[in-house]
């Protein structure tokens, strides 16, 4: 066997069965290994970035290893943004990429770069395989790394001469055992510090708890779920956290922080006694730049995580809880007085509940709005009410983060609402949903994107297209770059530079990728726009006018405190 051969064999016996990429001269070998392996499916992208978004949204939906491959030079740099992303995120992906011979090292062949030391800031490892003989040790150790401990991002080199040679043996891993779930292992947090955190817990006056992209990895909603309503303590969750609990819970904060919170609920965490930390990073959206809670005068705070380097790295923890979510709140529970605690907390649950339905009923008389450009409020009702709950959605920062993070609530808990959030990048959404589809083929998938993400990467819609995928793509256009047209609304005195787009015929271009394609054109069309959408039953876009940031501020704390600052300096004027 040659080492492209002994390399799919290795994949295989890991349970892959889905690889996301595009050929280049280094790679053919590779790709004659995979048209004889009708196990493994490749879904041939437009570009590498889209590649790499797709490997990051199928582990996220999957929590499966979720892999992207690409050829050397040019390649393996257009790969690189969602390889960072999943890193960042803690998300299990396998990159490989194609290189040139080992054979030509260092004689300036076409493409010829040193891919390890280009890899090696954005991974958890990075190898490369210098012959076919190594190949299979170095597949498995790949896929061991990223889906143990902080799961994350892992990247092969696999010059064309390894993979052309023929090994000096037959394949050694043959077992077809599935191991690339994530988590790969459940480690309990230390006894002591499980007695630790539940008299802090049952000493508190005041305490929350604050829900990351852990709980979502480690798939621990279900025991989060337990353990928040049991003892009636507030659950708040970053935005890669949604869906750690159920938003209708009686104990859901929604998101909080700086980036989609509601207005009710960074309050909660400022006046806290004691923050749970589970499963965060702590990071500056999740705290608003640490001042949730105050980094100079913190309250006391337990972390649960499984990486040793974020507990305490921002906030002092009081109990170190170093293990899988999952297990160590089922231990956490089991160590706490939760009637005591519940019965501490409950007047404090029926006045979440009284917040939350001020909230929603001026939320629903913003979303009744007939205004044209339509109101991104009106836009999530609709979305709301037309998918069930086991859509899945897959979103861009910009426009639509603040809005689906803050309004658009979940009924369930578990991971249906993907949005970048470790670097934000653009054009995420579009290949984003390809990534979904196959890691749940069987759940609706929707896209919710913008003109800015769509200008990056819309060469995806030829890949949706092509396979014909019944995914539905809600394109939010307001002409610009809004995020940072409202930066210079806010902060440069209105001084717009470089941020506004020529009129686009987005619908026009999907229809020419062979998109059944909508425009909306009135507020009471958009609801009836959707459904039909949903309905074709093939690749479907519906463009949707939105009304700018610098009309209509989102739930974006900072914003929201500057433009009411502003108010009150106007009337103080008038």
């Amino acid at each position: 066997m040659n080492g492209a051969q002994l390399l799919v064999q290795a994949l295989r016996a890991n349970g892959v069965d889905t690889i996301f990429g595009l050929p280049g001269d280094t790679g053919m070998a590779f790709y004659d290994a995979l048209y004889h392996e009708p196990a493994i499916t490749h879904i041939m992208t437009r570009d590498e970035r889209s590649a790499s978004f797709m490997a990051d949204v199928y582990a996220r939906v999957s929590r499966r290893l979720g892999v992207c491959e690409g050829p050397s030079g040019g390649g393996a740099t257009y790969i690189i943004p969602g390889v960072a992303e999943a890193q960042g995120s803690a998300i299990p992906v396998l990159c490989m990429t194609s290189d040139t011979p080992v054979s030509e090292d260092y004689r300036n062949v076409l493409t010829e770069l040193d891919q390890v030391g280009l890899f090696r800031p954005i991974t958890k490892w990075s190898e490369r395989v210098h012959r076919a003989s190594g190949m299979e040790d170095a597949v498995h150790r790949a896929v061991r790394l990223a889906t143990s401990d902080r799961p994350g991002a892992v990247h092969l080199s696999l010059p064309a001469d390894v993979l052309e040679d023929e090994s000096d043996g037959t394949a050694r891993y043959t077992s077809g055992r599935e191991s690339d779930a994530v988590p790969s292992s459940r480690p309990r947090a230390d006894v002591s510090e499980i007695e630790r955190a539940a008299r802090l817990i049952e000493g508190a006056e005041r305490p929350v708890i604050v829900a990351g992209g852990g709980v979502m990895t480690s798939g621990a909603w279900d025991a989060l779920t337990a353990f928040a309503e049991a003892t009636n303590i507030p659950v708040g969750t970053s935005i890669n956290g949604k869906g750690a609990i159920a938003e209708t819970s009686p104990v859901s904060l929604g998101v909080v922080g700086g980036n989609g919170a509601r207005s009710y609920a960074n309050a909660w965490i400022a006046e806290s006694d004691l923050v749970i930390f589970i499963g965060t990073r702590t990071d500056s959206t999740t705290t608003s730049h640490w001042t949730l809670p105050k980094r100079a005068t913190p309250p006391a705070s337990i972390h649960l995580d499984l990486a040793s380097r974020e507990i305490g790295n921002t906030y002092a923890a009081s109990a170190v809880l170093l293990g899988d979510a999952r297990a160590s709140l089922e231990d956490l529970l089991a160590a706490v007085n939760v009637p005591a605690v519940a019965a501490r907390n409950r007047d404090r649950i029926a006045r979440l509940a009284d917040q939350k339905d001020a909230y929603f009923a001026r939320v629903a008389g913003e979303a009744a709005s007939d205004a044209f450009p339509i109101r991104p409020q009106r836009l999530i009702a609709a979305l709301r009410a037309a998918l069930d709950d086991d859509t899945i959605i897959v979103a861009d920062p910009g426009t639509p983060t603040p809005y689906l993070s803050a309004q658009y609530v979940l009924n369930r808990a578990g991971r249906s609402m993907v949005i970048p959030r470790a670097y934000g990048g653009l054009g995420y959404s579009i290949p984003g949903v390809v990534g979904a589809h196959y890691a749940a083929p069987g759940k609706r998938v929707v896209s919710v994107t913008t003109d800015g993400s769509f200008g990056m990467s819309v060469g995806a819609l030829e890949t949706i297209s092509r396979l014909n995928l019944p995914i539905v793509l809600v394109h939010c256009s307001n002409g610009s770059f809004g995020w940072i047209k409202e930066l210079q609304h806010l902060d440069h005195h209105q001084r717009y530079f470089s941020v506004d787009f020529s009129t686009v015929d987005y619908a026009g271009i999907a229809r020419g990728f062979g998109l059944k394609a909508w425009d909306v054109t009135a507020a009471e069309d958009l609801e009836g726009t959707i459904r039909a959408a949903l309905a074709h039953g093939g690749p479907a876009f519906v463009n949707v006018p939105t009304i700018p940031q610098t009309v209509e501020t989102p739930p974006v704390s900072g914003w929201e405190a500057k433009v009411a600052r502003q108010r009150l300096a106007a009337v103080a004027a008038s």
